[in-house]
């Protein structure tokens, strides 16, 4: 009875990886954090590495800057238009609430909401 219990936790484990990982597969832009630079007291820079699956589609991003304590102290939506390169390096300059230390991503999109605009 064990082993069945066992052998069943385990496929379940497995499914849900596998369909986790088909998720991650289908998504069409996604966006990696990757560092920040102070700019003075009210404004910081974030950088981060956008991939696109088809990079002649509009798409968009929104990074938030965090303080010490991981609490949001900015935030702004960047839009990458259609053309270029699968992979991109965006750099964000971003007003701050207070002192940044990091940043985020908080995620990314090609359903561009209706109040941003991709006319270049």
């Amino acid at each position: 009875m064990f082993a069945i219990a066992a052998t069943l936790m385990v496929l379940l484990v497995i499914v849900a990886g596998a369909t986790r990982l088909l998720q991650r597969l289908q998504v069409p832009v996604s966006a990696n954090f990757v560092t920040q630079e102070a700019i003075d007291d009210a404004s910081t820079k974030l950088w981060i590495d956008i991939t696109r699956k088809d990079p002649s589609v509009p798409s968009y991003c929104i990074v938030t800057a965090v303080d010490y304590d991981f609490a949001e102290v900015g935030r702004r939506e960047v839009i990458v238009p259609a053309g270029g390169e699968k992979l991109t390096h965006v750099g964000i300059e971003l007003p701050v609430r207070a002192p940044a230390v990091s940043g985020r991503v908080y995620g990314c999109s090609t359903d561009i909401p209706f109040y941003m605009d991709v006319t270049p």
